[in-house]
């Protein structure tokens, strides 16, 4: 039985359409070290097949590598039909009855584990779109949006800039609340974010404050290279994508405060 045999069982097993598997996860997988050139040449990775034992397991299993990032030491597999083929399906061991339960268990739980356990990377694409000056921009203004987003305010302090970012689920009662705090129309019988996003921000009230706004479908959330838009009505994802903004701002060297509404 060819070394490689476990990987053409483990992709025949995987019920995704893309896996991001790193090198140290493979060896794993196979119960051995990998050659040096498969860490060093992308060839070793191609589709190529015939005697190439280490290929047929990713091809006979209906799989291809879509993509290698050595660099990194990751390979993307994409899968070319569902169920690989017959030999696969025949040979994945899934229909052959297992010894003990609890050791077959105990195995499949260190496997996924050893997988969940790889770094990861969570990337954020954003576009802002602006609001403009929020003395001058009147809430009525079509350009405000009355869904959910995430805004930035952003002013003068000096000769630095200061920013607070909200997550909000309505973004037209954010930017309202912020013009009533600056005008001294908030009482106790009002809402009182506007006065909170001043504090917290440390805006002078009187001084210009710009306002820019990520709209639902201007954000996408990537995770070790597979993508998708983040779900701003989705409270629980708006913060994360604000908070992925606020640690952006810090990293700037800007100072800035973090808000959910």
């Amino acid at each position: 039985m060819s070394k490689y045999e476990p990987l053409r069982e483990h992709l025949a097993r995987l019920e995704d359409v893309v896996w991001a598997a790193k090198l140290d996860e493979v060896e794993e997988i196979i119960g051995s070290s990998l050659p040096k050139s498969a860490r060093e040449h992308r060839t070793w990775w191609a589709n190529s097949g015939g005697s190439l034992v280490h290929q047929n397991a990713w091809l006979d299993a209906g799989w291809r590598v879509e993509r290698t990032d050595l660099m990194r030491d990751v390979i993307v597999f994409r899968r070319l039909r569902i169920g690989g083929t017959s030999i696969a399906a025949k040979s994945s061991g899934l229909d052959r009855p297992t010894g003990n339960p609890q050791r077959v268990a105990e195995k499949r739980l260190a496997r996924e584990m050893a997988a969940l356990r790889q770094p990861a990377t969570v990337t954020l694409r954003t576009e802002w779109t602006p609001l403009g000056d929020v003395q001058h921009t009147p809430c009525s203004n079509a350009a405000i949006p009355a869904e959910s987003g995430v805004v930035r305010f952003a002013a003068m302090d000096g000769d630095d800039i200061v920013t607070a970012i909200v997550a909000a689920q309505s973004v037209q009662q954010v930017y309202r609340s912020l013009r009533m705090g600056m005008k001294g129309l908030e009482n106790g019988q009002t809402d009182r974010f506007g006065s909170t996003i001043l504090d917290k921000g440390g805006f002078d009230p009187k001084a210009p404050i710009e306002c820019d706004v990520v709209k639902p479908g201007n954000a996408w959330l990537l995770t070790d290279g597979r993508g998708r838009r983040a779900d701003l009505s989705e409270q629980a994802e708006c913060f994360l994508v604000a908070q992925l903004l606020y640690l952006q701002e810090l990293q700037n060297g800007r100072k800035s405060t973090l808000l959910l509404r």
